[in-house]
Formats: structure tokens, C-alpha cells, sequence
């Protein structure tokens, strides 16, 4: 990944998610993570770390493109691990059904028929990605971390965090993968249109709880192994 993120970046990024009270919206690499303003920011914390080590774990056993059961298999595994209870991740196509669709505006009307189009964070799934369109280092980041390595590729995915009303993490996520006939340059893809010729859109939606006790007895070894990784995260401001 050429993208250049700094320290500066990680730790807007962590200010961000310890903003109580507010809507959040994070990017780990090709993930935009969405925190509703009841998550607190001990919870935000703990989410994204969980996310954050099993996307770079999953990342240097699979290629999505050509692996993609199995690296969401050992994805989902590993959040098991860490104390979330999945259901879903069945990978089904979606029809393209407007010749204006880019990235950007494609993703959150699939995660807008997910979660419910009166859903509390669907604005600021729209408003995410506009924002990502608008931000060259944002842009750059999802859209290296989305490609696959042929090109002929791109995996984004997108989860949204809310408190239960039993005061429970519970989250919605929602992968999208493009596939294409022929490979497609990545630099601007977000706000591209797509060539519905050459391009199939698969989804994949998953269901979970976090259970913040289970997270507990492994919290300080996760984030020591995080703190040897490359800078990762990068806040949108929506």
C-alpha cells in the first residue's frame, strides 16, 4: 500500500472514536466502521481493535479474490474468538439497477436495504462515502485496500455499531465485492461510474453481539500486537 498514512492520522482516528455522544465513522483499510452516539468509546475501542487484527491476520493468509470462503471463514472465526456471536455472511448477487452507479453511491443502498432505510446510521453510511470521494488520502486508502491484486477485484466493506436496548454492542456488517470481467484501474474507482458490462456485485451480511466480558481476558495482548503493525486507520468526518 503506497497510501500515506501518519501517526498524526492514527491518533485523529482514536480521538475520533472517543467522541461520546456523537456519530463516529473510522476506515480500516477497505472497512468503514460506523459507531452510533450510544457506543461508548471503551466499546469503540475494543470493537475496532478486534476488526482491525483479524483483517491483517485474514489479509496475510487469503486473497480475497481468489479465497474469499476462506478468508471470511477465518475472519469470522477470529471475531468469534474475540467475543462476537456472527450470523449471515452468505455471499449472493446484486443486481446493478442504475446505468449512474459508482462505488460510492452503490455500497449504501445495498447496506440501506440491509439494515433498513429508516435505520439511525444509514445517513452516515451515505454521508461516509461521500465523504471518502471528496478526500483524496480516504480515497486512496480504500481503494488500494479494496482491489485485489489482478485488478479484477474490489472488496469493501462496511459495519455499523449500536447499543442494544439490554445496553449490548450489536453490529451489522455488510461486504460488497465487484467483480470484473476485465481488470480495472483502481486510482478514482470510488467515484466512477461502473461499467455494468463488465462489472458483478456480490454481498455478503452478518449479524452480531459483542460480548465485552469475553473481550476482557484478551484486550491488552491484541492491542500490543497492533501496536507492531503499520498505521491503519484513518477517521472521516462526517
Amino acid at each position: 500500500m503506497t497510501v500515506n498514512l501518519t501517526k498524526t492520522d492514527m491518533d485523529s482516528a482514536i480521538a475520533a472514536l472517543k467522541k461520546e455522544g456523537e456519530e463516529r465513522a473510522v476506515m480500516v483499510a477497505n472497512t468503514v466502521c460506523i459507531f452510533a452516539p450510544d457506543v461508548p468509546a471503551s466499546v469503540a475501542e475494543d470493537v475496532l481493535d478486534g476488526m482491525r487484527l483479524m483483517n491483517l491476520s485474514a489479509n496475510k493468509k487469503f486473497d480475497k479474490e481468489t479465497q474469499q470462503r476462506e478468508w471470511y471463514n477465518f475472519y469470522n472465526d477470529g471475531l468469534g474468538k474475540f467475543g462476537w456471536t456472527l450470523t449471515g455472511a452468505a455471499h449472493v448477487e446484486e443486481a446493478v439497477d442504475k446505468d449512474t452507479h459508482t462505488l460510492a453511491t452503490l455500497v449504501p443502498e445495498i447496506v440501506s436495504v440491509q439494515i433498513g432505510h429508516n435505520h439511525r446510521l444509514n445517513r452516515c453510511v451515505k454521508r461516509s462515502f461521500e465523504v471518502i470521494v471528496k478526500t483524496p488520502k480516504a480515497q486512496q486508502l480504500l481503494e488500494e485496500s479494496a482491489a485485489s491484486v489482478s485488478g479484477k477485484s474490489s472488496t469493501v466493506q462496511i459495519s455499523t455499531c449500536e447499543m442494544s436496548p439490554q445496553g449490548l454492542p450489536i453490529m451489522h456488517m455488510t461486504s460488497v465485492q465487484l467483480s470484473y470481467d476485465k481488470a480495472e484501474k483502481t486510482a478514482g474507482a470510488t467515484g466512477r461510474t461502473l461499467d455494468k458490462s463488465n462489472t458483478r456485485v456480490y454481498r455478503a451480511s452478518q449479524q452480531g453481539s459483542f460480548s465485552i466480558r469475553h473481550f476482557n481476558a484478551m484486550r491488552e495482548a491484541v492491542r500490543l500486537k497492533l501496536a507492531s503493525q503499520a498505521v491503519d486507520i484513518l477517521a472521516l468526518d462526517i
